[in-house]
């Protein structure tokens, strides 16, 4: 069995020591706040175990989180911080919609052209902001939240107008077609193919970082931005193949929760999953099983402080204090090695 590298040891060390240490914040919290400190922090850990019903919560917000998270880890990975992905989840979610109350009779065919529209439409939406960022060099980040915005404006116009179900208070579409939703494949659960396609895709894309030739130049582009150039692929290629697939696997993932968890498209706002998936990637230190894992931890915490907040006297929002501290921790991390690279690029002078 091939042994982990000294760097993948440090991360992982790095990870479950950023862990840890919200984990014990928590505790602290708690004992600052709550009458029964132990009590509460015990169910915040091992509530999501105690039964399937529990777990196969975990599961289910799982699979949104951790779509969001590989789709945002493709474009840190090669060293475009955009965080475009919470429009394409919503967008993504109107055009899974349109095709999921049309009426077609084959459950198959349906539910696979709900997951192929909303993929490709995610990554044609994506190229919009790496169109920019390859051709002028817009900051992508600027780019994509002005995007996020934009899509959520038009989404939810084509949501109030053209596939509103009016006989149901609030906005709300038609229902989905049976056809189209996804088969459950753990009783008394949301737990739906739709996790089985998402280990697919988790695998393709690590076979895609080590086994590629485009997997090895995102890699080191995300280091030295023109080594794209070097390898015989132009920046602008690259930058637009990042975008489709990161896109694709936003839009994918949208339409899967969709399709599992839903019976209308109900979002009035933002789902969140987007910038959730930045978080995600961040943990996961960019890698497609990092991720996974990431986004299973995060279900899991999530799971774990609603449970707690039914049967103690600690609100639900105190994995935001869990949360807060992975993001401080991960950030400065992520700033430190950023920097560090900016200098190797440049001499050590600092310059660009």
């Amino acid at each position: 069995m091939k042994k982990l590298s000294q760097k993948t040891k440090s991360e992982i060390i790095q990870i479950v020591s950023a862990i840890v240490i919200a984990l014990v914040i928590t505790l602290i919290v708690l004992f600052l706040t709550s009458k029964e400190p132990i009590v509460a922090f015990t169910k915040l850990v091992t509530s999501p175990l105690k039964n399937m019903r529990y777990f196969g919560n975990v599961i289910e917000l799982t699979v949104p989180l951790a779509f969001a998270g590989i789709s945002a880890s493709l474009l840190f990975r090669s060293g475009l911080f955009n965080m475009g992905g919470e429009g394409i989840f919503y967008i993504s979610g109107i055009v899974a919609t349109v095709v999921a109350t049309m009426d077609i009779s084959n459950s198959f065919v349906h539910s696979a052209l709900v997951i192929l529209a909303a993929s490709v439409f995610g990554g044609l939406i994506a190229c919009i902001s790496g169109y920019f960022k390859a051709k002028y060099n817009a900051n992508e980040l600027v780019t994509s939240l002005m995007l996020n915005t934009i899509l959520f404006g038009v989404g939810f116009y084509i949501l109030k107008s053209k596939l509103k179900d009016m006989a149901v208070t609030g906005v709300a579409s038609a229902p989905f077609a049976e056809t189209a939703k996804l088969k459950t494949i753990i009783p008394k659960t949301h737990v739906t193919t739709g996790f089985l396609l998402l280990i697919v895709v988790t695998a393709v894309i690590f076979f895609i970082y080590k086994k590629t030739k485009l997997g090895y130049t995102i890699k080191m582009t995300g280091i030295n931005k023109d080594f794209a150039k070097y390898s015989g692929m132009s920046f602008f290629s690259l930058t637009m193949i990042v975008h489709f697939m990161s896109g694709a696997i936003a839009g994918m993932g949208s339409s899967v929760h969709l399709m599992s968890m839903y019976e209308r498209f109900t979002w009035s706002a933002l789902p969140g999953y987007g910038f959730d998936g930045c978080l995600v990637a961040m943990l996961g230190k960019n890698h497609p099983i990092g991720a996974f894992a990431a986004a299973f931890f995060l279900s899991y915490l999530r799971t774990g402080s609603d449970i707690m907040a039914r049967s103690t006297d600690v609100p639900v929002e105190m994995v935001a204090i869990v949360e807060m501290v992975l993001v401080l921790l991960i950030t400065a991390d992520f700033i430190t090695k950023r920097i560090k690279r900016k200098k190797a690029a440049t001499g050590g002078t600092g310059n660009e």
